[in-house]
């Protein structure tokens, strides 16, 4: 196996139907990759499972399995979701192609986390906002939908395929170093006073938003450090202006 597919995960979450976790350790090992992961599985291990999985029981046995997105994550740099359609809460969606040259340059130093959702609706708001960005593979109106397994065989090829001329990117932070980073700057901006105007859940939407601009960035570990200093420079500046007050 070529070295940066060990730093590419497959995570699929709450699957339903087992034949498709099979199908989708199969698909990997066909392309040479091995990390399949699953978050609440709903029926697994299994006889199913197995018998879809046929040629690679390996990749099969060797599935991490979590009880929380927030353990799949922990140690990933990058978390890029799938989804069939756009929206201004699912962020920034590019086609599976392009998408997939941009995730091959940053697996040559960082771990992926590629999000696969639940066969009858797909990933969550709430899922979608841990993301980077989104792969969306293009297909016909009248039947835009993909079997989950096919989903997956289709990107891990389109991965496969744009590993020529590739430079390699920088190290990412990791995921958990990320939301660090951005509970330090969302609590920096309450301390300023800032306060999104409009609509109740204006704030949350803006801070979904925030979040997935900081993730696509693709931080390294120096331009965290620099960050992180900025962000307490401007919080003692707050402080000595609240005691002056006081």
């Amino acid at each position: 196996m070529e070295a940066w597919k060990g730093n590419v995960s497959f995570i699929l979450i709450d699957t339903l139907e087992s034949g498709n976790i099979g199908a989708s350790a199969r698909a990997l090992k066909n392309l040479g990759f091995s990390g399949l992961e699953l978050v609440r599985p709903g029926k697994f291990p299994s006889n199913e499972a197995g018998w879809f999985a046929h040629g690679a029981e390996d990749v099969l046995s060797n599935a991490a399995v979590h009880q929380a997105l927030d353990d799949a994550l922990k140690d990933k740099s990058v978390v890029v979701g799938t989804t069939r359609r756009a929206g201004k809460k699912r962020g920034k969606v590019y086609p599976v192609r392009e998408a997939a040259e941009r995730i091959r340059q940053l697996s040559v130093n960082n771990r992926i986390a590629l999000l696969f959702g639940r066969e009858d609706r797909g990933l969550t708001n709430e899922e979608t906002s841990a993301c980077s960005f989104m792969i969306s593979i293009p297909a016909s109106p009248e039947n835009p939908s993909f079997n989950l397994a096919q989903a997956l065989l289709i990107i891990a090829y389109e991965l496969s395929c744009a590993s020529y001329s590739i430079s390699p990117s920088a190290t990412v932070i990791s995921n958990d170093e990320l939301s660090n980073l951005f509970q330090r700057l969302r609590g920096m901006l309450k301390m300023t006073g800032y306060e999104p105007k409009g609509i109740r859940d204006k704030e949350k939407e803006i801070m979904a938003d925030l979040r997935r601009i900081i993730a696509r960035a693709a931080i390294t570990e120096r331009e965290a450090r620099m960050l992180h200093g900025i962000i307490s420079q401007v919080e003692d500046s707050l402080r000595k202006k609240q005691g002056s007050r006081g």
